[in-house]
C-alpha cells in the first residue's frame, strides 16, 4: 500500500545557518515591510505598557483616596467622608479596592446610626467579598450592626455563624462573648452559661476570661445556691 509519506515531495532539510541566511535575505529584500512590522510591534508593546501603567497609577490613587475617607470617618467627619466615598465610587468603582470601599460605606452608615443599612452591606460582603479575608470581618460587623438595630435574633445568628465558620480567627473570642451576651439579653441564661463556660476553656488567658467567670457565677448563683447558706 502506498502511504502518504511515500508520495509526499521530499524537501531538503536546511541547517540552522542556512535558515538564518534565508531570513536575512528576506529582510534585505523586504526591508520596508520589516521596518513596518518592527514599528508596529514596538507600538503595541508601548500601548500595553501604557495601559498597565495607567491601571497601576489609578489603583494607587484609589487606595490613597480610600485612606483619606477612612481617616475622615475615624475623625468623625462623617459628612465629608460621605462626599469622599461618593466621589470615589464615580472614579474607582472597578479598582482592586472596590470591596474595601463598600466596607467603609457600611462603616459610615454604622457611625451615622443607620444600622439596618449597614448590616445589609456587611451581609453582602460576608457572603461574597473579594478578597475573602474581608468576609469574617464583615460577618462580625454584621452581628454588631444587627445588635445595635435591636435585631437580636439576627445578631445571634451571625455570631454563631462566625464561630462555626472561623473558629481560629482572631475575632472568634469576641464573637463567643457576643453570643453569650445576646443569649442573656434574649432571656436564655442556660445557653449563655454554656457559652461562657466554653469560653473560659478555650481562652483561659483572654482579657475577657475574668468577665466570663463573673457572668457564670452570676447566672448560676440563684439557680445553684451554695450549701450552708
Amino acid at each position: 500500500m502506498t502511504s502518504l509519506n511515500s508520495i509526499r515531495p521530499r524537501q531538503k532539510k536546511l541547517s540552522v545557518e542556512e535558515r538564518i541566511l534565508q531570513a536575512a535575505a528576506w529582510v534585505r529584500s523586504h526591508q520596508e515591510q520589516s521596518w513596518a512590522l518592527a514599528i508596529a510591534a514596538a507600538a503595541a508593546v508601548a500601548v500595553i505598557f501604557f495601559m498597565l501603567r495607567q491601571h497601576q497609577v489609578q489603583n494607587d490613587e484609589a487606595w490613597t483616596q480610600l485612606g483619606t475617607a477612612q481617616g475622615q470617618i475615624m475623625q468623625g467627619q462623617l459628612g465629608t467622608a460621605a462626599k469622599t466615598l461618593e466621589s470615589w465610587n464615580k472614579r474607582f468603582a472597578g479598582s482592586s479596592a472596590a470591596a474595601y470601599a463598600k466596607f467603609l460605606k457600611a462603616d459610615l452608615l454604622y457611625e451615622t446610626s443607620d444600622y439596618v443599612s449597614a448590616s445589609q452591606i456587611y451581609t453582602d460582603l460576608a457572603q461574597a467579598a473579594r478578597p475573602e479575608v474581608l468576609r469574617p470581618l464583615a460577618l462580625s460587623a454584621e452581628s454588631y450592626a444587627d445588635e445595635m438595630a435591636g435585631r437580636l435574633a439576627q445578631a445571634l445568628a451571625a455570631a454563631q455563624s462566625f464561630t462555626e465558620r472561623y473558629p481560629d480567627h482572631f475575632l472568634a473570642a469576641s464573637m463567643y462573648m457576643s453570643q453569650a451576651r445576646l443569649n442573656e439579653m434574649a432571656g436564655n441564661p442556660a445557653a449563655a452559661s454554656a457559652i461562657y463556660d466554653r469560653f473560659v476553656v478555650l481562652y483561659p488567658e483572654s482579657p475577657w476570661t475574668q468577665l466570663a467567670h463573673a457572668r457564670l457565677q452570676a447566672l448560676s448563683g440563684p439557680l445553684h445556691p451554695t450549701v450552708g447558706k
